[in-house]
């Protein structure tokens, strides 16, 4: 792969040199493969989202989509909510390790750990005396809480999924009024110019609600790495550009950056109990900049030109120092240019003399990550907790270290403790009597006894970040999914459960063999790729090349009926692995019309034989979508079939799809800032774009919805997208309302029953059957009894003269059939009347237009009882509930109230409204402010009343 010469190129080749890339031991059984490659993630992520225009990351525009998601999600009514499908999480809410995984993940007594995802932000509730409260901010998962972190498991629950998307770096707290929270954004460690934050978020119901800071939205709040409250609620934050301070709870910031320090950014912030406010300066200032330290009594008022700096001794670095504080006694941790700590650093007068300690954890404890992940906190007993890749304690000052636990504790590879944290620790907290929180890129992990007992408390905490799923074709629950830091994982049970992690380190693409499912396959980073032969029991390594050939997180397909794998490989090329399921038997091709380009999608044909389309990003010239015939066996330096014209040149290719055959295709692209969808029915020969409404983000995956050329999903950074009508420039995409506003990295699809499973980057795997998406609605239908009969209305305009329309019935929402047909006439208005054979029903019109269009209204449904009421609940979603409550129903017009009351009685909520006409209706009831607990919801029309229970959790 080629990579272009941008700022965090050259920070990533300075990490390479000094480094060697990878620090994490990888060895021929493939144990213990690296749990995160961040510098070579970012730049990928920068190469796929970049806006081609500028060159940049443009994450406002991201805010932008997610608003608008969530605003249409609420407005869409129930026959659309119904008509767009209806998902199911599936997790993992937990996880254990497979046979043949060497991260053993074992503590003492072989209690395997728990894996969730990257936690960069963790905040002990103030308002909880017990100090139980804890607050997660994940770096794609969003915002958890639970209210005891003590239990085994802990209890979280999700705060909203409009936050999935952000890179939550910190989360403080007001502690003169505990309700009102902050919390920031951008992971300023590695992005460098490839992705910023969103600027700060504010909370003033304990977190249940957050509204973004109008003051924060410009760039100097893009990289944030820290954000504190003072004993006054005062607010300072730290960035990539400087230190604010807002003193009227985020209205506004004033700008308090020590004067001298204003290049390179600042990467830690400590308020400490004596009011005294300390500030690390230097964030990877290569080119001549060292990082500083100042400090200052009077925060509130301080202004740049009156900081304090040290007098003696604080430690040199040009890459990052962070710092841990209590009272007066403060901890430095430097890294060095080989992105180690060489020496850790002490001063017990408040910052203004240091010392070097004269003890180090172990030689190249920071493993060569100090400029990613690096920790540090101490208590008021003088004990002090670093981390990098592994923790590590002092009682003594520093002078001596004792290593708490390892990163894979795996007994064969010293050295090895009793117990078990995730590796690249970015977040330390001791607090209360001997209490220790960790967070890393594995999750959260807890202590109560200053850790000599550590235990993750991960257990649904589901925010793992899934590249892409695999879906088996007999066994009905059963799928493989690709997570970032954390592995490829096996599900085998229905909804929400717990997964095997069958294969360590960064999990890539993943696929399960079509015609003989015993053969599968997860990969690890570029072309290393794990194999099993007896349906995912146990699994071997297949490295075809230990070189960074190819993608970091590599694109591959599977043609199941040659049984090859087709790989991305160095710029211009593919690779071929001829033999997947018995050995390792690979070429590279070179393709001359992929334009020197390297591969960013490749998907393999349904219907001609061992025809393969590859697309490109632009890292050489102009990107290039391309099929190439006889791939399996076609020669290196061949040209491939070039079906380019009309398509972007800039950009990264990121899914191809086909339709019912080679003649309708679909292709997509993950860059801001340019045309992102386009169709072709003529196999490539032209191309029309259909973005429509579509907001401007990434476009991660794409597909037809099956047997359907006219239909498509797309997988976006606000979730799952769906157009009934694909239709050029006027395409209109609507997000499936029971979706998280989530990024989504792939989607697939199970022939055998219709299963669609979805890959999400923060909230685990989710999953729907395709045939609950239903035809779109185009016009309204009203319907009631009016005694043994139905009378149906409703208005149409047809597009000419001649069309049709069909009334159709049904008994169980799915299968229709024709019970009259009317034509169409100069009026809108149109009417019938059916005698149904039983008193539940089902109604909907099909219009049949002479052109050959075809429209559906939308799905009523009819109760009838003895009473005449219709009311009928006809689904209650999600329950267990953590936030909004769905209800559908049907019902006649007129009065409605709808109550919710605890199961000793007590009323929680009451709500009226007038209904106008009969059919279907979907509410939306906000229960953020109810106590977890069993609830119930009752529906009553004045005629009728009905109750369903949920818990609240």
């Amino acid at each position: 792969m080629t990579f272009k010469k941008t700022p965090l190129f050259q920070f990533i080749l300075l990490l390479c040199l000094f480094s060697g890339c990878i620090q994490k031991t990888t060895n021929e059984a493939g144990e213990n493969e690296k749990y995160d490659g961040p510098a070579m993630i970012a730049q990928m992520e920068f190469d796929r989202t970049k806006d081609p225009a500028t060159g940049t990351v443009p994450r406002e525009r991201l805010m932008k989509a997610l608003a608008y998601t969530d605003s249409i999600k609420k407005m869409l009514p129930f026959q659309l909510i119904a008509g767009y499908g209806n998902w199911t999480e599936r997790g993992p809410t937990s996880d254990v390790v497979g046979v043949s995984n060497g991260n053993t993940r074992a503590n003492s007594g072989g209690n395997p750990s728990v894996a969730s995802g990257r936690i960069r932000a963790v905040l002990v509730d103030a308002a909880d005396a017990t100090g139980n409260t804890v607050f997660i901010g994940g770096v794609n998962g969003g915002i958890w809480k639970t209210t005891d972190i003590t239990a085994s498991p802990a209890t979280w629950t999700f705060v909203n999924d409009f936050f999935s998307n952000m890179a939550i770096t910190g989360i403080c707290q007001d502690p003169v009024t505990p309700a009102t929270m902050y919390f920031c954004t951008g992971e300023w460690p590695y992005n460098g110019d490839a992705v910023a934050g969103d600027g700060i978020f504010k909370s003033t119901n304990g977190g249940a609600t957050w509204t973004q800071l109008s003051a924060t939205t410009g760039t100097n709040f893009d990289y944030c790495s820290k954000i504190l409250c003072d004993a006054s609620g005062n607010l300072y934050v730290t960035t990539r550009v400087g230190v604010y301070r807002s003193i009227n709870g985020g209205t506004s910031f004033t700008t308090i950056t020590p004067t001298g320090l204003t290049t390179f950014g600042f990467s830690d912030m400590e308020l400490s109990s004596t009011g005294r406010l300390h500030v690390s300066y230097g964030v990877w200032p290569f080119g001549g900049g060292t990082c500083a330290y100042r400090f200052t009594d009077i925060p509130s008022t301080v202004a740049s030109g009156t900081w304090t700096s040290p007098t003696t001794g604080y430690p040199a670095s040009n890459v990052r120092i962070e710092l841990g504080c209590n009272g007066s006694i403060l901890y430095a941790l430097p890294s060095d240019n080989s992105f180690q700590v060489p020496t850790i650093h002490k001063s017990t007068d408040g910052g203004a003399n240091w010392t070097a300690t004269t003890g180090q954890p172990t030689v190249g404890w920071a493993s060569g990550q100090a400029w990613y992940n690096l920790a540090v906190d101490i208590d008021g007993s003088g004990n002090v907790i670093v981390g990098a890749l592994d923790p590590f304690k002092s009682t003594n000052g520093g002078n001596t270290w004792t290593k708490l636990a390892d990163w894979t504790n795996n007994p064969g590879l010293p050295p090895a403790t009793t117990q078990y944290v995730h590796a690249d620790i970015h977040f330390i907290k001791l607090y209360g009597t001997n209490r220790v929180l960790f967070g890393c890129d594995g999750g959260i992990h807890f202590s109560s006894d200053g850790g000599t007992t550590i235990r993750d408390k991960n257990a649904g905490l589901r925010i793992k970040q899934f590249y892409s799923v695999a879906i088996h074709p007999a066994t009905t629950n059963y799928f493989l999914a690709g997570a970032q830091d954390n592995g490829s994982h096996k599900f085998t049970n229905a909804g929400l459960s717990t997964t095997t992690e069958v294969t360590g380190g960064d999990g890539a693409f993943v696929h399960i063999d079509q015609d003989e499912p015993l053969f599968q396959f997860t990969s690890y980073v570029y072309n290393q790729y794990r194999r099993s032969t007896n349906g995912g029991t146990t699994w071997s390594n297949v490295n075809l090349s230990l070189s960074a050939f190819g993608q970091f997180i590599n694109p591959t397909d599977y043609d199941d009926a040659a049984d090859i794998m087709y790989c991305a490989n160095s710029a211009g090329t593919y690779r071929r692995w001829t033999d997947p399921q018995t050995g390792s038997t690979n070429a590279v091709v070179s393709i001359t019309n992929f334009n020197g380009n390297t591969v960013s999608a490749v998907t393999v044909s349904p219907y001609t034989s061992n025809r393969v389309y590859f697309g490109t990003e632009n890292d050489v010239g102009a990107t290039r979508l391309c099929y190439v015939d006889n791939a399996n066996t076609i020669a290196s330096g061949s040209a491939g079939t070039n079906i380019s014209t009309g398509l972007p040149i800039n950009v990264y290719t990121s899914c191809i799809a086909t339709g019912t055959d080679d003649q309708n295709l679909m292709v997509c692209y993950s860059n801001y800032g340019v045309q992102q969808i386009w169709v072709s029915t003529n196999g490539g020969t032209s191309w029309t774009n259909i973005d429509g409404n579509l907001p401007d983000m990434p476009v991660r995956w794409c597909m037809f919805v099956p047997g359907d050329n006219t239909r498509a999903i797309i997988a976006t950074e606000a979730g799952v997208y769906l157009t009934q009508a694909i239709n050029s420039g006027a395409t209109v995409w609507l997000p499936s309302p029971t979706f998280p506003t989530v990024r989504t990295d792939m989607l697939q699809y199970r022939p055998s029953d219709g299963m669609i499973a979805a890959a999400t980057h923060g909230r685990g795997l989710w999953t729907q059957p395709y045939y609950s998406i239903l035809p779109a609605t185009n016009f309204l239908l009203r319907g009631a009894w009016n005694g043994s009969k139905v009378a149906l209305q409703w208005e149409y305009t047809p597009l000419a003269a001649g069309a049709t329309l069909d009334v159709e019935v049904s008994t169980d929402a799915t299968n229709f059939v024709k019970v009259g047909s009317l034509s169409s006439t100069s009026g809108k208005q149109y009417g019938f009347s059916h005698i149904p054979g039983g008193n539940n029903v089902f109604y909907r019109i099909r219009s049949n237009e002479k052109n050959g269009v075809i429209k559906y209204s939308n799905t009523i449904k009819l109760f009838k009882n003895s009473a005449g009421a219709g009311l009928d609940i006809i689904n209650l979603y999600p329950n267990p509930v953590e936030r909004e409550l769905n209800v559908g129903f049907s019902t006649e017009k007129g009065k409605l109230i709808y109550t919710v009351t605890s199961t000793d009685g007590r009323l929680m909520m009451r709500k009226e409204e007038e209904l106008q006409f009969t059919g279907n209706y979907v509410r939306s009831i906000n229960i953020a402010g109810i106590a977890a607990g069993n609830y119930m919801l009752t529906i009553s029309n004045g005629k009728q009343k009905l109750s369903r229970q949920f818990i609240k959790k």
